[in-house]
């Protein structure tokens, strides 16, 4: 059967909206943004980590 005027092959070379991992992927992968996200805080002077300490003033914390 031709192809109608005009029509050109599909590039499928382009990457998904979304990828399947399994669940402990993605909580591995999450972790890792975490602990990203912590040290680049670190490097920062710890502002977000005083931010969260703020809000959470008068309940107890793990964090000292």
């Amino acid at each position: 059967m031709a192809r109608t005027k005009g029509a050109k092959n599909k590039n499928t070379d382009t990457l998904p909206h979304y990828v399947k991992l399994p669940t402990e992927a993605k909580v591995q992968f999450l972790a890792a943004l975490i602990v990203d996200c912590i040290q680049a805080d670190q490097t920062q002077g710890g502002k977000l980590l005083k931010q969260v300490r703020v809000k959470d003033r008068g309940r107890p914390t793990l964090l000292t």
